[in-house]
């Protein structure tokens, strides 16, 4: 889906802590496709960020990582939307007034923009819940529902 997700008409930025943590040479050569095309631009931070990202970190009850407060500060500097599927960052971030969607969201929008058909939605999102147990199995099942039956 990675194709797909790219192929939405958003801007998608991460920062440099993310990518410093990829260590697969596939996921590293999948996100240079991304980065070279400029479908996704890596984020770099002056010392006065890094600072203010410490801060967040040292600040934050929920055991949230230093990247994951690198994204959280990206999103609320920028006005973005932050993705994750870590529920104590989402309930740090959401506190903190950033916006934050998960993965659910994403198959939302790829079926709003029609860039994933309804029944291969409800198929892809039935084979994420055989591998992810933390979704949310209503809502998943609620969706797989409604595309299908579309």
């Amino acid at each position: 889906m990675l194709e797909d997700f790219f192929s939405l008409p958003c801007v998608f930025s991460t920062t440099d802590f993310v990518i410093s943590e990829i260590i697969q040479p596939v996921q590293i050569k999948a996100i240079e496709k991304y980065t070279k095309s400029k479908k996704l631009d890596i984020v770099s931070f002056s010392f006065e960020e890094i600072i203010e990202i410490t801060d967040i970190h040292s600040n934050n009850t929920n055991n949230a990582s230093i990247t994951d407060c690198s994204v959280w500060y990206y999103a609320k500097k920028t006005g973005g939307r932050l993705l994750t599927g870590d529920g104590k960052l989402r309930k740090s971030a959401e506190g903190d007034n950033v916006k934050v969607s998960g993965i659910l969201y994403v198959f939302d929008i790829l079926v709003e923009y029609e860039i994933l058909e309804k029944k291969k939605a409800a198929d892809l999102l039935e084979k994420l819940m055989q591998i992810n147990m933390r979704l949310p199995r209503g809502e998943c099942e609620k969706r797989i529902l409604t595309w299908r039956n579309c």
